[in-house]
């Protein structure tokens, strides 16, 4: 399975929101590193079954999709003559 990496920019993101998140919901206030430590165990934690999960709704999109597909091709058959 790949490996859950986030790019720079979406890191500093995610690590500002949870420091945010952290003194305004809980009021403890995070440093950088503190921060970052939590966002990866959260990511080593939970990542995998976010993950899962797109795929699995993903899944469920390309399913129905082919469904419709199916159908469509199965209504374009055309009856022998009689």
């Amino acid at each position: 399975m790949p490996q859950i990496e986030l790019k720079e920019a979406e890191k500093a993101d995610a690590i500002d929101k949870l420091k945010q998140y952290c003194e305004r919901e809980l009021q403890v206030e995070l440093g950088t590193f503190d921060a970052q430590f939590l966002l990866e165990f959260f990511i080593e934690q939970l990542g995998w079954r976010i993950y899962n999960q797109g795929l699995a709704d993903a899944f469920g999109l390309m399913e129905n999709s082919l469904e419709e597909i199916s159908e469509k091709i199965y209504e374009l058959q055309q009856e022998p003559p009689r």
